[in-house]
């Protein structure tokens, strides 16, 4: 819906279209100054439909104005590497939240940790944490408010303008965790005329999904638009090994939002915007590859379960609905996030403007139950209770020195709360030796049944921070940026046994034991803190991390001609610290990690040929790490081998990427894009999933596949001058990776190649649109993840094939 208004906007505008045109896939060509309600381009969204022609008549690649450097420029005369792209682009290749953004951004992924929190990798930069309270080093943004934590950007993409991917690091401009990159979604804003739309798809097991919005005035200073979305399946599109008549992975999604802008008076105008999301969806069950005992005290698989020791494991699963899990499990979710957001602008004259941003942030998980392990068994499950609370505030005021030099200054700050309650349910698991849940008569395990880890934090972070552009002679122009953050994190936790913890011993006497091998005394009971200190003492583990640090860039960029920029920049950002939230008796394990630096070197070129019918962006990086932040694993005297988070003294980045779109023919598009990424710990000694030694010095990082490439191309044709027809392709390719610093072929990211197919009818005025499309059309195969839990590793695997069709009409 949103591409057929811009072609609109787009003659209002003066012709300035977006080059993909009706139905299409493309980099956003259509944007606001600021994205207020107040440019002209807001009114033209609600312009006639008889201003449209039939079909789109594009000879050349137009150029596309972002926002991502809070800036207004055009993309390809911003001299830093960014990939921008339309709502309705996002639709047109099944890109549904964030985790779907590979097809579209060379060198992005994005993996499931097993603890319903997502991990996205940016250039081979990643943060493999699977807390629910983590911190990405990939910054996402919603109109320039963080959701700085990742389980808070699982929700529907709605409702959207654009999306904006910023490569390497963006902290002097965005502050909050973004040594990756920052994701910068920006929703519909409401219009001076009224307008509405409406869109259905139904595909694919059973899955229907609905969008719509409406817009528009309520008196002359007041504009409103509210949009929400609806997803429901009936059939869930897993089936279990052991039991092929079981499904799992049924939808259940709801997403809504509002936004008010008011021109208080002249000159002044403030928005305020509420949005959120409920997924009480089925989570993704995993399939078992292989065992790994976590039981420490018995060498081999002397102490796994006879029942797991005699289930069918599938390490060379090949089709992608294949996983396992506990039938007695009751596994769904039950996550929400709301948020709140507050701007007002103050447009001082024509050459300073100031800006306050204000916003808060809420996701909960009430009691979602997770599947993990990867068989029918109760052997590693975990059921998952959880509260982030996130409040930020920002005052900057831009402004226009000359034609030659403009500036930002700011201040912000940020207060985090969270509370977290991991509960593992493992009836199954070798740590019962010899007695488990499903050994009769009793059918009750040893010691575990039930435990937890809990952990509640606290973050203030405040921060100041400055950008100027200045153009000292004609072609050069330096920009320069600085940032200092101060943050100060509070932490409190521990592991123990549950209360309803139904076993014949009770956990709690193993932390009895660990206090008193250690010297101590400590009598543990169920509900209280089981963790050891290095004396034997038992107890709530409570620490304090405050650092801060200076982050800066400084970019040269030359123009020596109007389709040409070259550019030199170097960076240095950092990511704030941390405590894991893990189970263990020991409390060494709950120690944080450090803040980690990236130094980061980049030259690129954005070149123009033909008359602008062909564009190449392209760019060559070099990072060098400190301190990387890495969850890796350790022994635990009681629970075996766990995760736990170190940092890694020394790594390094390597790589070079490539963007190019070409005009063949009229209203033809196509697009290639491909990343190289090099990564490699320079300096890091520590443990491997399996408990043993290891030097990881010369090892790739994990989730970090060194080859990435995709193929994109629509033509838009017109029959008779009655109907539009728009057949796209969308073709992607990620190279191999894996799960563990270490290697572990068991924990392999297979290469694959996905084909996505559409196809576009829609009439001439482009009010209604019908898309019929086909997803991972060749069914591939591929692993997204492989986590070590419990006694099993265990695979999560890519989405299998799926079809539908889309029908969509507006209302102007």
């Amino acid at each position: 819906m949103k591409t057929l208004r811009t072609l609109v906007s787009a003659a209002a505008l003066g012709g300035l279209t977006s080059p993909w045109g009706s139905a299409a896939l493309a980099q956003d060509g259509v944007t606001t100054a600021d994205d207020t309600a107040t440019t002209a381009a807001a009114s033209a969204e609600a312009a006639p439909a008889a201003e449209s022609p039939a079909v789109p008549d594009v000879t050349r690649i137009e150029e596309i104005v972002v926002t991502a450097t809070r800036r207004d420029g055009y993309i390809d005369d911003i001299p830093t590497s960014i990939s921008a792209y339309g709502g309705e682009d996002l639709k047109a290749v099944g890109v549904r939240d964030t985790r779907e953004l590979s097809k579209l951004v060379a060198g992005f992924t994005a993996a499931d940790s097993g603890f319903n929190t997502p991990i996205y990798t940016l250039r081979g930069v990643g943060f493999a944490d699977s807390s629910f309270a983590n911190q990405s080093t990939v910054g996402v943004y919603l109109d320039e408010v963080a959701l700085p934590y990742p389980v808070m950007t699982k929700g529907p993409n709605l409702d959207l303008r654009r999306v904006e991917v910023l490569k390497g690091p963006q902290g002097t401009l965005y502050g909050r965790n973004s040594t990756g990159g920052t994701i910068n979604y920006i929703a519909n804003k409401p219009t001076r005329k009224f307008t509405a739309g409406l869109e259905a798809t139904g595909g694919s097991y059973g899955r229907f999904d609905t969008e719509g919005f409406v817009s528009g005035p309520l008196g002359d200073s007041v504009r409103v638009r509210l949009a929400g979305s609806l997803s429901e399946s009936q059939i869930g599109w897993q089936r279990s090994n052991t039991r092929p008549d079981d499904r799992l992975g049924k939808v259940s999604k709801r997403a809504a939002r509002g936004i008010v802008d008011w021109d208080v008076i002249e000159d002044v105008t403030v928005r305020l915007a509420v949005s959120g999301w409920l997924d009480k969806s089925e989570p993704q069950a995993p399939y078992a590859v292989d065992i790994r005992p976590q039981n420490p005290l018995l060498p081999g698989n002397a102490a796994i379960s006879p029942r797991l020791r005699d289930y069918p494991f599938i390490a060379n699963n090949n089709n992608n609905k294949i996983g396992d899990w506990n039938p007695d499990g009751g596994f769904g979710l039950n996550d929400n996030f709301w948020n709140a957001t507050l701007k007002p602008q103050w447009q001082i004259n024509e050459d300073y403007r100031l800006i306050g941003l204000f916003a808060f942030s809420q996701v909960r998980s009430d009691g979602s139950a997770l599947p993990q392990g990867g068989t029918d068994l109760e052997n590693i499950d975990q059921f998952l209770t959880g509260n982030i609370r996130s409040t930020s505030g920002e005052i900057r005021l831009e402004g226009t020195l000359s034609d030659r030099a403009n500036f930002i200054v700011g201040v912000n700050a940020n207060y985090d709360e969270y509370g977290i309650v991991s509960e593992g349910r493992a009836s199954d698991n070798s740590l019962n030796f010899p007695l488990f849940g499903s050994t009769p008569p009793l059918f009750t395990p040893l010691v575990l049944n039930r435990g937890s880890a809990r952990g509640d934090g606290q973050t203030r972070s405040n921060g100041v921070f400055a950008d100027a552009n200045w153009t000292f002679v004609d072609h050069l122009t330096l920009t320069a940026g600085i940032r200092y953050s101060r943050e100060t994190q509070s932490y409190q936790g521990c592991t123990y046994e549950n209360v309803d913890n139904d076993s014949i011993l009770p956990l709690s006497a193993l932390f009895t034991f660990a206090s008193i091998a250690r010297g101590g005394n400590s009598v543990v009971a169920p509900g209280e803190c089981g963790s050891v200190d290095a004396n034997g003492n038992t107890g709530l583990v409570a620490g304090q991390l405050k650092q801060d640090n200076l982050a800066y860039r400084s970019v040269l960029s030359w123009t020596p001609a109007e389709d040409l920029l070259f550019y030199g920049s170097y960076t240095r950002g950092y990511k704030s610290g941390g405590f894991p939230t893990v189970f263990s008796v020991d409390q060494a394990s709950l120690a944080p990690v450090v803040q980690e630096r990236l130094d980061a070197y980049e030259v690129g070129a954005k070149i123009g040929l033909f008359g602008n019918r062909v564009q190449i962006n392209s760019a060559a990086f070099q990072y060098e790490y400190k301190d990387k932040q890495l969850l890796t694993y350790f022994s635990d005297p009681i629970f075996g081998n766990l995760q736990y988070l170190q940092n890694v003294p020394k790594s390094r980045v390597q790589g070079g990427e490539i963007t190019a779109t070409w005009l063949p023919v009229r209203n033809l598009y196509i697009t290639a894009l491909g990343s190289y990424v090099r990564t490699k710990v320079i300096e890091f000694v520590g443990l491997t999933a399996t408990g043993d030694d290891f030097n990881f010095a010369g090892r790739p990082f994990n989730y970090a596949p060194r080859l990435q490439a995709s193929l994109l191309a629509n033509y838009t044709f017109t029959i008779d001058n009655a109907l539009n027809v728009s057949p796209g392709v969308t073709w992607s390719h990620t190279g191999a990776t894996n799960s563990t610093l270490e290697g572990d072929p068991f924990f392999t990211l297979n290469e694959h190649q996905i084909l996505d197919v559409r196809l576009a009818f829609s009439a001439p005025g482009q009010r209604w649109q019908v898309t019929a499309f086909a997803r991972n059309l060749t069914n591939e195969f591929y692993r997204a993840s492989v986590v070590n839990l419990g006694d099993t590793a265990f695979a999560y695997a890519g989405q299998p094939r799926i079809v539908g069709v889309t029908v969509s009409y507006d209302i102007r």
